[in-house]
């Protein structure tokens, strides 16, 4: 049951609660943003000093966008994380690179400008007013479609690293690794599913805590570097000038116009937390702000983020709705990114301990689309849209890179991503070749 809220939107707490509640927003900002950046700094095959510097840039950009929400876009106390979605498809294009042979360098390069055609389109659909045209391409039937395929394109990847494969070199699972990863794999859960209060709302920070403790007992952390600066600025175009790809250009535009659908989630329940319906222009500024908020996170070399319905949770659940604490921990936040050394000490977390918390976490998604595909009727119909592009899609992720070598280098891209077959084909079916009975499917 949701608690009857103490501080409202526009009220700012009496002191000592202003204090506790900021400190409480930082820690919860910190428990979904610190793991994502620590991961992909594993993925990408980073140093310890880079992917410190990615972390503490990752710090920046949250705390930054989610203060410009607050203050100019939504004007919820929403907070900016790394989307689950955005860093799934980050670790699947990595995966694709390494079985080509493409460089690291270069496709961190492709990611960025993704990243930046992905906000200039937020952008574009704010002004235009051509938002709610653009949703309605992506019908649960599209969006359980892309949700699903992410997922199990992205499960190689979880599983090897909370196996600890890769981890310090290891090439094979050792005992000790696979016990401490499917431990951390069931407290995780276990907090989410059954912890109350500010325990639940945590649940991701008290996991990574108690992994990064665990590890540190048993002598397998890396070691700090002791010659990091203390204080320096975050470095714009850290992996170098964008560079164009068509393939990975239209991975981006996929991800970032499902992900609006993320973002009105995101507003409509705050909105309900807060027992009020969100006007128009509150979704039209989140957009905008939104796409600010894609370039940014193509500016300082990051993931992309979201606004996440997560925050509204923690409101229901400490009934304090007021933006002026949420501000104050979103500027901290902020003003940790020109903090390299915080990033280096949070760069020691063990890759198996974040891939197992998040795990857990990511298994939401998987679970989103399988709620999509529950709003419809099974009819014959949506059966054979719905597994025509799934079976398309996860056959697509088995074929060899090799067997597309003949075709043309963009071709030959989109034929080896299971997920664009997947969605490309959902679409059509969708919209295309069963466009005038779509509408027999969805149930409300």
């Amino acid at each position: 049951m949701e608690q009857q809220l103490q501080y409202r939107l526009e009220e700012t707490p009496r002191t000592g609660v202003l204090a506790l509640s900021s400190l409480q927003w930082l820690m919860f900002m910190l428990a979904n943003v610190i793991t994502v950046p620590i991961v992909l700094g594993n993925a990408f095959g980073m140093g310890a000093e880079a992917t410190a510097l990615l972390v503490t840039r990752t710090f920046f950009v949250c705390g930054l966008v989610g203060f410009l929400q607050a203050v100019a876009g939504h004007r919820y106390a929403i907070l900016e994380g790394p989307a689950g979605m955005w860093w799934g498809v980050f670790i699947v294009l990595i995966q694709m690179a390494r079985q080509t042979g493409l460089p690291m360098h270069d496709l961190q390069r492709q990611l960025e400008m993704g990243l930046l055609i992905a906000g200039a389109m937020y952008v574009l659909l704010s002004v235009s007013g051509g938002l709610r045209r653009i949703q309605g391409l992506f019908t649960p039937v599209v969006t359980g479609t892309f949700l699903v395929l992410l997922s199990l394109q992205l499960s190689k990847s979880m599983v090897e690293g909370l196996l600890g494969i890769g981890f310090g070199n290891q090439q094979r699972v050792l005992p000790r690794i696979l016990f401490l990863s499917l431990a951390l794999v069931a407290l995780t859960a276990a907090l989410m599913l059954k912890g109350r209060g500010i325990l639940k709302s945590l649940a991701v920070l008290i996991s990574l805590a108690i992994g990064w403790i665990v590890y540190g007992l048993l002598g397998l952390l890396p070691s700090v570097p002791s010659d990091g600066k203390i204080f320096a600025v975050p470095q714009v175009f850290a992996w170098g000038a964008p560079e164009f790809h068509w393939g990975i250009v239209i991975t981006s535009a996929i991800t970032a116009l499902i992900l609006l659908s993320n973002l009105v989630a995101s507003v409509q329940a705050f909105g309900s937390a807060i027992q009020e319906t969100p006007s128009a222009d509150r979704f039209s500024l989140a957009t905008l702000v939104s796409g600010v908020g894609t370039g940014l996170s193509a500016m300082f070399s990051t993931v992309g983020l979201v606004p996440l319905t997560s925050a509204s949770s923690l409101v229901s659940l400490t009934g304090i709705a007021s933006r002026v604490p949420f501000l104050i921990a979103s500027g901290v936040l902020a003003v940790l990114g020109f903090f390299p050394q915080l990033g280096q000490y949070a760069a020691t977390l063990p890759a198996p301990v974040g891939y197992a918390v998040l795990f857990a976490v990511f298994g939401q998604l998987l679970g989103f689309g399988l709620k999509d595909y529950g709003r419809l009727t099974m009819d014959q119909r949506n059966i054979f849209v719905i597994s025509m592009p799934l079976l398309a899609g996860v056959g697509t992720m088995f074929v060899a890179e090799s067997a597309w070598e003949y075709l043309p280098p963009l071709l030959g891209y989109l034929m080896g991503n299971g997920l664009i077959i997947g969605v490309v084909l959902v679409i059509l079916l969708e919209h295309v070749v069963f466009r005038h009975s779509a509408a027999r499917g969805a149930s409300s």
